[in-house]
């Protein structure tokens, strides 16, 4: 392994391990009864890992191996993938907050409280 490339490596390790750790996140508030807030959460976080997984496959092993002279069609591989990949990403987390705060507020019990007559 080329010692220039240990940081990277570590970094796409690192965010690629974070991602998944948050998708167990979303499949425990599966299990725990949230099921809307869940699986925006397993979503978004999957959709997120996307982009170390296909910086390593399009970087590390695909550009390895690449003989051509044109370099530009990685580049715009990895672009056109892990933008799309992040924003709805970040879009189904932020919809998982969102879903979190609406069943927090909308679980009060606002019935009016009885006085017993003394």
């Amino acid at each position: 392994m080329d010692p220039y490339n240990l940081p990277y490596n570590l970094r796409d390790a690192l965010l690629c391990l974070s991602f998944l750790i948050g998708a167990g996140a979303g499949i425990m508030a599966i299990t725990r009864q949230h099921r809307t807030t869940g699986i925006l959460m397993l979503a978004g976080f999957l959709m997120l890992a996307i982009d170390p997984i296909i910086e390593v496959i399009i970087f590390r092993v695909l550009w390895m191996n690449y003989a051509g002279e044109n370099y530009d069609i990685f580049n715009w591989a990895y672009v056109c993938i892990s933008t799309p990949a992040t924003i709805i990403g970040l879009g189904c987390l932020t919809a998982a907050i969102f879903t979190a705060i609406r069943t927090k507020t909308t679980n009060v019990d606002n019935s009016p409280i009885e006085i017993p007559n003394s």
